[in-house]
């Protein structure tokens, strides 16, 4: 089975937002962070192999009232990363949740937020994972979940596995440093990587975050899927392609044009300053109020999603079946409101696709699971429920505002 990870990379932590930060003290009111509206919101729904992401944590005192809690985003504020399994369930990948020490304040802070007040900050993988990397982090193509304990917020992403169309090494500078050993100056060659994913009928134009000393970045099974990428890396276009080469050359600053020509002989070149910034941390920004939930026949189901970064924060809603749905099976239906209603009749188990997506920026949503149960078998999703994955069935749209 081919391993891959999805790297959090290079998000520039924000600083706290609108709240008013207090000295510690022996007793720390843990019991109102309960109270705290909490989510956490990714800047895609859908990910490739190796891909740099952003997370946003926003907590809002949505109670009358000034209130005083332990800061969510605290080292007390621990985070898990599960899969969600063919049997429904959601399965960590760490053995223990982690518990960051690098976030924006120490273990321990308190702030109190005034009534409507809403403290929001963007972090990266390497402040949830550290020294995770594209070889370490496990995983596999699926649908993920990424929760923080004290707050229960939560957001489900894909990872998908695209078809490598073309890639170039551009060499830059070389690397130097000192050997400490011998003292002398090592040099070594180094390399920016651009190529090119196909996935969904799209051409997605990829550029590394960081210089590489191999010459290779993308590995590929026999039929040319991408099982890993070997440098973190964001998308620099959206093309309709498909894509036929991409080339690439630097300047003395290390500065680049990436020149790419699609199967019809059309080309285009476009320039990237070197040292790249990270992907945008003030772009639109969805999230639910919940990502995983267990429902039986003709159950009903209220979702709710925050839209943040945009002035319009409506939201259009969709419910599609997850792969491996059993043949002829429903996904249920969803109300401009964000009403979910399960199918009558569930035979078997089996998982529907809740989607919420920006108005103001439909390249943003959020995305939700619903684990469908027959009615005297409600509770065995845990114990497997024989849900197997395989192709996507097509999605069943309805559209209206966010909550």
């Amino acid at each position: 089975m081919s391993t891959f990870g999805i790297v959090f990379r290079a998000a520039i932590p924000a600083a706290i937002m609108s709240c008013t930060l207090i000295a510690q003290t022996t007793i720390a009111p843990v019991g109102n962070s309960g109270r705290l509206v909490s989510t956490i919101g990714v800047d895609r729904s859908v990910y490739f192999p190796g891909e740099e992401a952003v997370l946003t944590l926003t907590a809002r005192n949505a109670g009358s009232a000034p209130l005083e809690v332990v800061s969510p985003f605290s080292a007390f504020g621990c985070f898990e990363l599960s899969r969600l399994s063919p049997s429904g369930s959601l399965v960590p990948i760490f053995a223990r949740p982690v518990c960051p020490l690098r976030l924006v304040e120490p273990a321990g802070s308190k702030m109190v937020l005034a009534s409507g007040e809403e403290s929001r900050v963007t972090v990266s993988g390497d402040d949830l994972w550290p020294g995770s990397s594209a070889s370490t982090v496990p995983g596999t193509a699926g649908y993920y979940q990424i929760a923080q304990g004290v707050s229960g917020a939560s957001a489900v992403f894909r990872i998908a596995m695209p078809h490598l169309e073309a890639a170039a090494a551009v060499r830059i500078n070389d690397i130097t440093y000192t050997d400490p050993a011998t003292g002398r100056e090592v040099r070594k060659p180094a390399y920016m990587h651009a190529f090119s994913l196909r996935w969904n009928n799209q051409s997605y134009l990829c550029i590394a975050l960081s210089p590489s000393l191999r010459d290779k970045a993308v590995a590929t099974d026999g039929a040319g899927n991408v099982t890993a990428v070997g440098v973190p890396y964001r998308r620099l276009a959206t093309l309709p392609g498909p894509l036929a080469s991409v080339a690439g050359t630097a300047n003395a600053q290390d500065n680049l044009a990436i020149t790419w020509a699609d199967t019809k002989g059309a080309s285009q070149t476009v320039l990237v300053a070197g040292n790249q910034p990270s992907g945008a941390a003030d772009a639109v920004q969805v999230a639910l109020d919940s990502t995983f939930e267990k429902l039986s026949s003709a159950d009903i189901q209220q979702f709710s999603a925050k839209v943040a970064g945009a002035a319009n924060r409506n939201v259009s809603w969709s419910v599609s079946l997850a792969p491996g749905a059993p043949a002829g099976a429903q996904a249920g239906a969803v109300t401009a409101a964000g009403i979910y209603t399960a199918p009558a009749g569930i035979a078997r188990p089996y998982a529907a696709i809740i989607t919420a997506q920006s108005q103001a920026d439909p390249s943003r949503s959020a995305v939700g699971v619903v684990s469908l149960q027959p009615r005297n078998q409600n509770t065995l999703a845990a114990a497997g429920g024989g849900l197997t994955f395989a192709a996507k069935s097509p999605a069943t749209a309805s559209s209206g505002p966010g909550q």
